[in-house]
């Protein structure tokens, strides 16, 4: 026997109705857990995490979202990267406006950074009264056009990622994508909003604030195994970008 439609009033009531007898947390994390490079997390009125899908939780070094609960960016980025996502998620929450697929920079679990598209929007009581958000974030992918428009982009990215490491100029990765030092930086003030040299800065920040939260290395390895040669440089790129020495940083966070 074929379902029978119901008309708008009827659908109105069936809808809410439906909803009213969820049980809740069985739909979306667990929905949301089925794709591929595809995160969905919740939060408060005051960004801390309250829900999301376990992948989401996995990137992040928790085995599920249950260790997340009541926790914020801060416990598990950088200064530097947190305050970007908790300006994002204020003003969603005090506009009650959608921020809609913007590209940042996101840790990695390997202690690099990945380039993500993150949509948030708000959350509303029955009031109507904004109460917290809820966000979904993907890795950009090669299909994207971000990258379908220029490939060599994605070239350069990818070589940073797995080179930050060594020593590295803004001139290699200009030649590893094919273009001059200028275009290059053209095409990532165009499209990330900051220039080649501050992402390469990032991605060794965040690997080595990951090391010092994680682990017992000394300072100077750390500083050698992030690309940054010496303690000195990472010293000077700590206090740049997150006002504060790499030892106060590991004594505060790990």
């Amino acid at each position: 026997m074929k379902p029978v439609p119901l008309d708008s009033c009827e659908a109105a009531s069936a809808k809410h109705a439906f909803f009213q007898s969820l049980a809740p947390g069985q739909m979306l994390e667990s929905l949301f857990d089925a794709v591929p490079g595809v995160h969905y997390f919740v939060k408060d009125r005051d960004s801390r995490f309250m829900t999301g899908s376990s992948s989401f939780a996995h990137t992040l070094g928790e085995l599920s979202m249950d260790g997340m609960v009541g926790k914020t960016d801060y416990d598990y980025s950088p200064d530097f990267l947190a305050d970007a996502f908790y300006a994002d998620d204020q003003r969603v929450m005090q506009s009650g406006q959608a921020l809609l697929n913007k590209v940042e920079l996101v840790p990695a679990e390997d202690g690099s950074l990945d380039w993500l598209s993150t949509t948030k929007l708000p959350l509303f009581d029955l009031n109507g009264t904004v109460v917290g958000m809820a966000g979904v974030t993907r890795i950009i992918q090669d299909s994207d056009a971000v990258y379908a428009d220029h490939p060599e982009m994605h070239l350069i990215v990818n070589y940073v990622r797995e080179h930050y490491r060594e020593k590295l100029s803004v001139a290699d990765m200009a030649k590893v994508g094919g273009i001059s030092v200028s275009s290059q930086e053209r095409l990532f003030r165009r499209t990330f909003g900051l220039t080649p040299l501050m992402y390469l800065r990032k991605t060794r920040l965040n690997a080595a604030c990951k090391l010092l939260r994680d682990s017992e290395t000394s300072l100077a390895e750390i500083a050698v195994l992030c690309g940054f040669n010496d303690q000195t440089n990472m010293t000077r790129a700590f206090r740049l970008e997150l006002k504060i020495t790499p030892l106060r940083y590991r004594r505060r966070f790990s």
